[in-house]
């Protein structure tokens, strides 16, 4: 048997999902232990609500089952129980971040059929009809809480601007769509030729700007799984994907194991 925990923004949780459904399909009894706790710090459970899938309900016993193995860990007894550097593990409580966990990601995640306001239904329509669309995503928010911010660190300006020009160099006719949790200050600081600073829409979940930014042909990311799996899941077939050399501001964190080979980094 294995439990997989759920846990973390919806980026984590489909790398989480994806390792789920590998040991479930590969002929494991897997079940997965949903953290409400840490869910909810994120917005809650989201996976089902962007992709079409169907997720498990929790058995009633799960719960002190968990809290029994922490339990173990906290103790460092009975590692089999929790060690998931031993195959054998029962507890899975990672975030599963390797490519290893996401080979079949794009035949198991399927974006459900979204209803769109207004707006965004015109953004569709207009990185739809654009011969080259460069979905550019910048994030900061929760990057600069004291917490975070010496361990994951936000992109700078330079970083956006140089692989801004290298696309533009690949593709001339490109035009950038810039999606921010700051959008201020994006519009601010980012003097990205060709752009389209996407406005944030009070009445929209985030997974929306997730499925618009999987729309375009090309991305330039931030070091986040947010905009990682927008461009990973994106049906395009292009080179034109980037991502920041320096993933982590703490030098004593390794890049991740998830990021295709063939993508540039700045």
């Amino acid at each position: 048997m294995k439990i997989v925990t759920i846990k973390g923004g919806l980026g984590n949780q489909l790398f989480e999902y994806c390792r789920y459904r590998q040991l479930h399909d590969a002929g494991h009894r897997t079940h997965l232990y949903y953290y409400r706790r840490q869910l909810k710090q994120h917005h809650g459970l989201l996976v089902s609500d962007c992709f079409d899938v169907s997720l498990p309900p929790q058995p009633l016993w799960m719960a002190p089952c968990v809290a029994l193995i922490k339990l173990c860990r906290l103790l460092r007894i009975f590692p089999r129980l929790w060690d998931d550097s031993q195959p054998d593990c029962l507890y899975i409580d990672d975030y599963s971040q390797h490519a290893r966990f996401i080979t079949q990601a794009r035949d198991v995640l399927r974006f459900r059929q979204f209803s769109l306001n207004n707006y965004h239904s015109r953004l569709l329509d207009d990185i739809s009809q654009s011969q080259c669309a460069i979905a550019v995503h910048v994030r900061r928010g929760d990057y600069l809480l004291p917490a975070n911010v010496d361990n994951f660190g936000v992109c700078p300006p330079s970083y956006y601007q140089q692989a801004a020009q290298w696309c533009l160099g690949q593709q001339p006719e490109a035009r950038l769509y810039v999606f921010s949790d700051d959008i201020a200050w994006a519009r601010q600081q980012l003097h990205l030729p060709q752009a389209v600073f996407v406005e944030p829409q009070p009445d929209a979940p985030d997974h929306i700007e997730l499925f618009l930014m999987s729309q375009c042909h090309g991305h330039i990311i931030a070091n986040s799984t947010f905009s990682f799996w927008a461009a990973y899941l994106s049906p395009h077939k292009s080179s034109l994907q980037v991502y920041p050399r320096q993933w982590f501001k703490n030098p004593a964190w390794d890049k991740p194991d998830f990021l295709p080979a063939h993508w540039k980094a700045m």
